[in-house]
């Protein structure tokens, strides 16, 4: 089901993209990282997001400092092409740390480095699941990402970790999805259509004093999150990723692939006299295939985990859900975003991690549909004789980690408003004003639905798990 489908998503009405207002961060157990870098932003003092751009070299090395971790010798070696985690073991260890009153330390805030999930792991004889993936030794850039050393590709991140699962075993409506939306006030709504009526002969001399008068009436937007704590590190991950999307598409930032114009630039080659309709733009949660054993006790995920989907705004009333199909131009900057996702995440670290948010998401859902506790769903694909059949009385089923009062994660205070923002082309002597907005939308349950599960070809995949078994060592967490 599509995200503007949605009756919880009420039809996004954002027709601006625009930065994201957050304030400071509030970390369990001592670790100071107010006002943190998110996102390749920084949160100033008064919670106005920023470009890390406009910082210092030193307000850079002091930020970074406080919200940075150094990295054991054991980490800093050649990267691991599929390191495994024991979650049961994970949780084992974080709850440890929380009874004693320890600081989480990098190796655990970091999952050890890993960059992303590539198997979902079950082993009933262990009451264990791992996930794994490629790692590396990482480093924090001057943007505040923190990253792999050779990659630079986000880490994967505990708290994360945490909120997925919390996400995947709470009682929630089928119709439950993860994502974001920033969306214009009515009053904002009112004020656009005023304004643009009042704007009187246009030149192209005018265009600055016209789109500042514009983001100015519209005024600042409404920021909402579905599906997780908006004060967490996962929402404001998806809402920066958000946020990049629309300065690409608006052309308020290069570009990260010479083959991704912006969509001002697609739009202004096909205006042919008629005013070009206004446009919306969300990422989707995608993989190509999720492929699994005959046992369901492995599961592979193949793709790059999202694409750009798009539709165009209602022309006479925002609220409205218009049901046409998009512009050719609107479409191709989709289709272009997509095909050219993985040069995005290489070069927007928030991309990247909007792509490891999807990956835990799913895991979460494939931890849940194996848990001997699950509900109604908790067979899984396998049927009942089947998972009886390969052990599920004892399968894994997160315990400290669901637990919010003895597992607290990172909190931002909740970003609630962001800035209007809006562009326009002079093009044949005619001022065309482009505004957009979007979203994010992450549906674990859809990507992980059984009837979406493709079979593994081979005993590849088998074998991967049969040599991934936890190691004797009870206190190992990770093992490459």
């Amino acid at each position: 089901m599509s995200l503007f489908d949605r009756s919880k998503f009420a039809v996004l009405r954002s027709i601006f993209a625009g930065a994201v207002v957050i304030a400071a961060l509030s970390v369990p157990g001592g670790e100071a990282m107010a006002q943190g870098v998110v996102g390749g932003v920084y949160i100033d003092p008064d919670g106005m997001l920023r470009q890390t751009s406009t910082l210092s070299e030193q307000d850079l090395r002091e930020r970074l400092a406080r919200e940075g971790g150094a990295v054991p010798a054991q980490f800093s070696a050649a990267a691991s092409p599929l390191r495994k985690i024991s979650l049961r073991r994970l949780e084992q260890a974080v709850a440890a740390l929380h009874e004693s009153g320890q600081p989480v330390p990098a190796d655990v805030r970091y999952l050890a480095g890993l960059t992303g999930i590539r198997c979902v792991l079950v082993f009933p004889e262990a009451e264990d699941v791992v996930i794994a993936g490629p790692a590396e030794g990482w480093q924090q850039i001057p943007a505040g990402d923190v990253v792999g050393q050779q990659s630079q590709r986000p880490v994967l991140q505990l708290d994360d970790l945490i909120v997925a699962l919390r996400y995947a075993f709470a009682d929630r409506d089928e119709d439950s999805f993860l994502g974001c939306s920033i969306e214009p006030t009515e009053k904002g709504v009112q004020a656009h259509g005023a304004f643009m009526r009042g704007i009187g002969e246009m030149n192209a001399s005018r265009l600055p004093e016209v789109l500042q008068g514009l983001e100015q009436a519209v005024g600042p937007q409404d920021v909402h999150v579905y599906g997780v704590n908006p004060a967490t590190r996962f929402a404001l991950q998806m809402i920066a990723a958000d946020y990049r999307l629309k300065r690409i598409a608006l052309a308020h930032e290069p570009s990260p692939s010479a083959k991704l114009p912006s969509y001002l630039d697609l739009a202004e080659k096909s205006i042919a006299g008629s005013k070009p309709r206004q446009h919306r733009w969300w990422f989707v949660g995608h993989y190509d295939a999720i492929r699994r054993t005959a046992d369901n006790l492995a599961f592979e995920f193949e793709g790059q985990g999202l694409k750009v989907d798009t539709a165009p705004v209602h022309a006479g009333d925002p609220q409205q859900r218009d049901t046409s199909k998009p512009a050719k131009s609107a479409k191709q900057f989709a289709d272009l975003a997509t095909k050219h996702l993985p040069e995005m995440a290489r070069k927007i670290p928030a991309v990247a991690e909007l792509q490891n948010l999807v990956s835990l998401a799913v895991a979460g859902t494939l931890v849940r549909r194996q848990s001997v506790d699950a509900d109604r769903d908790g067979a899984g694909a396998a049927g009942p004789d089947a998972v009886a059949a390969s052990g599920a009385s004892r399968r894994w089923r997160p315990r400290h980690f669901l637990d919010a009062e003895h597992c607290p994660v990172a909190t931002y205070i909740t970003p609630r408003q962001t800035p209007s923002l809006a562009n326009a082309r002079f093009v044949r002597n005619q001022i065309w004003m482009f505004s957009v907005c979007g979203g994010v939308e992450i549906d674990p349950a859809r990507l992980a639905d059984s009837d979406r599960l493709k079979p593994a070809a081979g005993n590849k995949l088998s074998d991967v798990r049969r040599q991934a078994a936890p190691p004797a060592d009870a206190d190992r967490w990770w093992w490459d």
